[in-house]
């Protein structure tokens, strides 16, 4: 299993405390290029593919995706889905939700912003082909080396078609829209942004904590410094030298 920690030691529970950069400005991480976004949503969300951080030998990995093919020319990718996968609402996921998910990124209303629409621009089409299947095609040749990459790139996030068409594909004024990653949605402020394990997470080996607590400190200030000196946050980034 891709997800089984390596560390034999490694005890599960408790609550992790991240001082993160923010509070986000919105919560649409399609129209969004900032750390605010990505580093306190991530955890609720899941992508196709992703880069597996501890093996650089094997970069690219499963993630809603168990398994996929590429034609010889580079011209097609075809992805299947992992069946039985549940958003946090209790709807399970398809190909549906994928392509409209990819549809905001690649191919967004005129009113829309797309962060990652030029990393896409190669991209023709998509198409569910059936309940776990999704097909992407190219309208025009790209190195398979980069595009496998920019599929696993985490911002790249899916959500429920049902999210998308019941806000016009307009994400910015709504922070709980259910995914089908490893946290679920408790509740945000000012202060924080929490999360809880998700029971019902479709890989049964993670997450390993139980409780997430993003806290809003700025980067590079004495707060922060201070927060993890102090010992009221348990990881920190960006800390003032």
């Amino acid at each position: 299993d891709f997800f089984k920690t390596a560390d034999p030691k490694a005890k599960k529970g408790g609550t992790i405390k991240l001082a993160a950069h923010g509070p986000p400005a919105h919560f649409d991480f399609y129209a969004s290029a900032t750390i605010a976004n990505l580093g306190s949503q991530s955890p609720m969300y899941d992508g196709l593919i992703r880069r597996d951080p501890r093996d650089t030998s094997q970069p690219i990995i499963g993630d809603l995706a168990y398994a996929w093919t590429i034609t010889p020319d580079g011209m097609a990718y075809t992805f299947k889905l992992r069946e039985g996968v549940k958003f946090h609402d209790g709807a399970e996921l398809t190909s549906e939700d994928v392509k409209a998910s990819y549809d905001r990124i690649v191919f967004p209303a005129s009113a829309l912003v797309s962060t990652r629409v030029a990393l896409f621009s190669a991209i023709g089409s998509i198409t569910a082909v059936d309940k776990y299947t999704i097909e992407f095609k190219l309208k025009e040749p790209r190195a398979i080396g980069y595009q496998i990459q920019v599929f696993a790139q985490g911002w790249n996030l899916i959500v429920r078609k049902k999210t998308l068409d019941d806000n016009q594909g307009n994400l910015r004024q709504v922070d709980n829209f259910p995914g089908t990653g490893p946290f679920k949605y408790v509740s945000r402020d000012n202060d924080r942004w929490v999360e809880e394990r998700n029971p019902n997470y479709w890989n049964p080996n993670t997450p390993y904590v139980d409780r997430i607590e993003h806290i809003w400190l700025k980067a590079w200030t004495p707060e922060l410094a201070a927060a993890m000196l102090g010992g009221q946050v348990d990881w920190g980034m960006w800390l003032d030298a």
